[in-house]
């Protein structure tokens, strides 16, 4: 009988094949935590706009639910700890301007010996509280400066306030954990609200920037009354992003770049035309996109509030998602509005609660975009 003979491999090709196997193992199990353990997860809460006072109405005419608020942030929080996200984000106005009107809104007076506003502030940070497992990063918004100014935010929100040459406090500070880095920018850098008039650089900016666009201003500073388009969000309650803050920005993202960090921009006014009502819009949004899609390598999103219905426009330019996310204010009880977020080298996964919207963003601008910057370096 014959028999056949087979060639015995080599010990070192064995153990190279062993070592490609188990590269090809390495793999696919990394693939796999890809697609299915995510980098990061965050709870995110938007325009909760809380006073003690019966439900009422916008001047639009949207049904508003302002204590109910309180329990939306509640229950966001206790379920984000139950969850044990990384961290929070609040996408600012946490308590609504009518805080300062209580009684002649129908509420209950509250102790006259301590400020309103800053009341009613202390009532949602111990809802807030029942998120224990990480930060709580928070931008701020117009009915914030309708009760508090700067100095008390960097107090009871601890947004870390800077004061720049001018002397003028702005709130814009980044956050990295776990590869991702939240940018949160200060809407309200340049701005009437909680700026001296007498002394303020930023007012005397911001009061040219309205007389320029706005033939409302100053009797009716709020109303975008018989402007079209774009040019409505040149109203006394929105803001812009001043000079040293667009400069700060392009050295953070620079950094972003170096480190590999992915990043997210927080704000509270939205910043990309579509996303959203033009009437919420920054008002040199321009120049904000101008500094992002530079980076559109390491920016995944931006994710603002402030326009309470939510929105959402992927840039053509750069493929940056702009989500605007619905408010916690407008939905009756039992209905609770707030999102989870959760962030995949490959994808932005969106679980939205209550009128909040459920979604998945890919994320090939930043892999493309990146490849293109190697090939010219």
């Amino acid at each position: 009988m014959g028999s056949s003979l087979v060639p015995r491999r080599s010990k070192r090709l064995r153990e190279n094949d062993d070592l490609r196997l188990q590269a090809s193992k390495d793999a696919q199990e990394a693939e796999i935590r890809s697609t299915t353990t995510p980098m990061l997860r965050a709870g995110l809460l938007a325009d909760i706009q809380y006073a003690p006072i019966p439900d009422g109405f916008s001047y639009s005419g949207s049904p508003r639910y302002y204590q109910h608020a309180l329990d939306v942030a509640r229950s966001a929080c206790i379920h984000f700890e139950q969850e044990k996200v990384d961290v929070v984000l609040n996408l600012g106005d946490i308590v609504d301007g009518k805080c300062q009107s209580i009684v002649e809104n129908g509420g209950k007076a509250l102790p006259s010996d301590r400020d309103v506003g800053e009341q009613c502030v202390e009532h949602v940070m111990e809802a807030l509280s029942h998120y224990k497992n990480g930060d709580i990063l928070h931008s701020y918004g117009n009915h914030c400066l309708y009760n508090m100014d700067r100095q008390t935010l960097q107090k009871k929100l601890g947004i870390p306030f800077v004061k720049e040459p001018c002397g003028d406090l702005v709130g814009y500070y980044s956050s990295v954990k776990n590869g991702v880095r939240f940018v949160v920018l200060d809407s309200y850098d340049i701005a009437l609200m909680g700026r001296c008039e007498k002394t303020s650089n930023k007012h005397r900016e911001a009061t040219e920037i309205l007389k320029a666009n706005n033939p409302n201003f100053p009797a009716h500073e709020n109303s975008p009354e018989g402007m079209n388009g774009l040019a409505k969000r040149f109203v006394a309650f929105n803001g812009g992003i001043g000079q040293m803050q667009l400069e700060w920005l392009r050295n953070t993202l620079s950094e972003a770049r170096k480190k590999g960090d992915k990043v997210i921009i927080l704000s509270h006014q939205p910043i990309l035309p579509g996303s959203s009502s033009p009437v919420c819009l920054v008002w040199n949004y321009s120049e904000v996109l101008h500094v992002l899609r530079d980076f559109r390598d390491v920016v995944t999103a931006s994710f603002s509030g402030h326009a309470h219905k939510g929105g959402y426009r992927r840039d053509e330019k750069s493929g940056i998602h702009f989500r605007v996310f619905e408010a916690a204010l407008e939905n009756p009880d039992p209905h609770k509005t707030y999102a989870m977020v959760s962030v995949h080298d490959d994808r932005l996964e969106i679980t939205g609660f209550g009128n909040c919207e459920s979604a998945v963003y890919n994320l090939d601008h930043n892999l493309a975009h990146s490849v293109s910057l190697k090939r010219l370096q």
